[in-house]
């Protein structure tokens, strides 16, 4: 009877293979996580979907890459919160605030912000469309290069915000704003040199001659 070859031992490397691959994204489907608190958690890449997220409370929380479809933020505290990247999607963030935000490059769709407050926040690069902006306060965020269009943006407050390149709906509003400076710097200078110019003398009138 012919001997079987022997079984060759497992490669050490091939164990070392399986141990430095990636990890699988986390993925949360039809989850219900109101006032669940996020603290130092890594989540790239990571899929929500139909997440309800009320309330919560996400602190250095890593998000990179992630998607999140229909998912309800609202009234969330993020800080430090890393969504370069993500796809947004259908995602509730009425009245949530949003300090230390990262979402350079993000793509923001469907998505509600109404009421909410976004501070030292980086949309540069963004892009956002048909999106619920309505009452939000940004103060020291970065819009540069942003994209925002059909989007509701009444009673924005933008306060020390980067806008450079900042695009609504094909209108550059960092050359709109410059422009309207200049007008009113104008119009200063205009008024100020009519002050500054000596009345013009009035031309006494002779009497007509007598007849």
């Amino acid at each position: 009877m012919a001997k079987k070859p022997p079984i060759a031992p497992a490669r050490a490397d091939a164990a070392e293979d399986k141990a430095v691959q990636p990890p699988r994204p986390e993925r949360f489907h039809g989850a219900t996580l109101a006032g669940a608190d996020f603290d130092d958690v890594d989540l790239r890449d990571a899929r929500f979907h139909n997440v309800a997220l009320t309330e919560a409370e996400l602190d250095d929380v890593d998000l990179r890459d992630a998607r999140l479809h229909n998912v309800a933020l609202t009234k969330a505290e993020l800080d430090d919160v890393d969504l370069r990247g993500a796809r947004l999607h259908n995602v509730a963030l009425t009245e949530a605030e949003l300090d230390d935000v990262d979402l350079r490059s993000a793509r923001l769709h469907n998505a509600t912000l109404a009421g909410a407050s976004l501070d030292d926040t980086s949309l540069a690069g963004a892009r956002i469309d048909n999106t619920d902006a309505a009452g939000t306060r940004w103060s020291d965020a970065s819009l540069r290069g942003a994209r925002i269009e059909a989007s509701d943006l009444r009673d924005v407050t933008i306060v020390g915000c980067e806008i450079d390149g900042l695009t609504i709906d094909g209108v550059r509003v960092d050359r709109l704003l410059e422009d309207v400076k200049r007008r009113a710097s104008a119009s200063l200078a205009r008024k100020a040199t009519a002050k500054e110019a000596p009345p013009a003398r009035k031309k006494s009138r002779r009497p007509a001659p007598a007849k």
